[in-house]
């Protein structure tokens, strides 16, 4: 039995029921991830925006090698003003879920902050975070909110968030290797099932076209593409 939202498979009954499967999508390249509408369009907010970087850009940094996606860059002066909205409503069966992440702030000092995973079925509980993050700082490390519901909900809008009037440290966040699961356990960054299989998808329509196209000439046949 799997999943269904909107005709979409999110995954197997099976899958949810045991770590190490991905229920999120795009986390490879954040395609769709945002700051939901905080840019910095004002003459007032000139300093809140976010970019999807090259994992690349960070190689130089402690734990560099452990970023397996693309990154995301959320900079504000208040920590309220740096959500990181990922692109993508999920239903979740009752259980206890995990959602995974690296993440670091622009501090070299002990100034730590974290965030909690929101969506907006908790605007109908007190605005009661599904959970909250361990403490960030400023070395890219693994972090985790783990969390449990007595009922399946459709969790639209999900973001990690501080709702804090706090200062971001130095004004910078990042994130990477986001990550959904069920059970307890964090286990190591892998994209989804959706994911692999749309790239795999890529690779054989663009694999087909060439060979279609190599067919063609050889035979002195009009080109046709796959």
């Amino acid at each position: 039995m799997s999943l269904l939202f909107n005709g979409t498979k999110l995954a197997k009954i099976t899958d949810t029921m045991s770590g190490g499967v991905n229920l999120l999508n795009n986390t490879l390249t954040m395609k769709n991830f945002n700051n939901m509408g905080n840019r910095g369009e004002s003459n007032n907010a000139p300093n809140i925006n976010f970019t999807i970087d090259p994992k690349e850009e960070y190689q130089n940094e402690t734990n560099a090698k452990e970023i397996k996606t693309s990154v995301f860059h959320v900079y504000a002066h208040k920590l309220v003003n740096a959500p990181v909205a990922l692109g993508q409503d999920i239903y979740l069966p009752a259980g206890t879920w995990t959602l995974s992440f690296l993440a670091r702030n622009n501090t070299n000092s002990d100034e730590t902050n974290t965030v909690s995973f929101f969506s907006n079925w908790c605007a109908n509980n007190g605005w009661n975070p599904l959970g909250t993050s361990d403490l960030i700082d400023g070395v890219w490390r693994q972090h985790k909110i783990t969390f449990t519901t007595s009922q399946g909900i459709l969790h639209e809008n999900i973001r990690v968030h501080n709702v804090s009037q706090d200062d971001v440290p130095r004004g910078s966040m990042y994130f990477a290797n986001f990550k959904l699961e069920a059970g307890s356990q964090a286990t190591t960054y892998c994209p989804s099932y959706t994911d692999i299989f749309n790239e795999l998808e890529m690779i054989r329509n663009k694999i087909g076209g060439v060979i279609a196209s190599f067919i063609g000439y050889f035979f002195n046949y009009e080109e046709v593409a796959a």
